[in-house]
């Protein structure tokens, strides 16, 4: 765990011991291990699982799939979501957009207009499942989506340096985000 952390996930849980009933956070990593760069969502996703965050937040390894568990879940949440994003700037740059519940359905049409922001191999199917989602009543709320620039795609397990250097400072991103949630009703 990065050390730096500790003391602010501590008091982040109990922010959220005290307020239960803040709302319900899905932390989903996408990305795919073997590709160096593109499994930053995975890499952090396993960073955030050895965290003592608050009852109210849930982290998934979305790996190369679970867009499944966007369709299995029920009642009012934030969805964040944490992959490999093509912006065309500097390896390493986080991206961080907001989505509101009414925004899923032109999601699309959104990505499809804004050719420098692709969120890697994952962009048709999360756009696609949170559609789906959404016709289903089990969308999220809000959709917070924080990009990351690669460096390298190739074959490789660990991150590129400039990537692996990032991680505390996106955790911290995604950390924001739960602290958000937990003070919203």
């Amino acid at each position: 765990m990065y050390e730096n952390q500790k003391q602010d996930v501590g008091s982040l849980a109990a922010d959220a011991d005290e307020r239960v009933s803040g709302r319900r956070v899905l932390v989903l990593g996408l990305g795919n291990l073997l590709l160096r760069d593109e499994g930053i969502g995975v890499h952090v996703a396993a960073e955030l699982q050895k965290m003592e965050l608050p009852a109210n937040a849930e982290v998934v390894d979305g790996g190369t799939a679970g867009m499944d568990i966007l369709l299995s879940q029920e009642g009012s949440y934030k969805l964040v979501v944490i992959d490999a994003m093509t912006g065309g700037k500097q390896p390493g740059t986080i991206y961080r957009t907001h989505f509101g519940a009414r925004q899923i359905d032109s999601l699309k049409d959104l990505f499809s207009q804004m050719d420098e922001f692709r969120i890697s191999l994952h962009q048709v199917g999360l756009i696609d499942a949170l559609i789906v989602a959404r016709k289903m009543g089990c969308a999220p709320n809000e959709v917070v989506i924080i990009g990351v620039e690669p460096m390298e795609m190739d074959t490789g397990l660990e991150p590129t340096g400039p990537i692996k250097q990032r991680i505390p400072e996106i955790i911290n991103t995604v950390l924001e985000e739960i602290k958000n949630a937990v003070h919203s009703k």
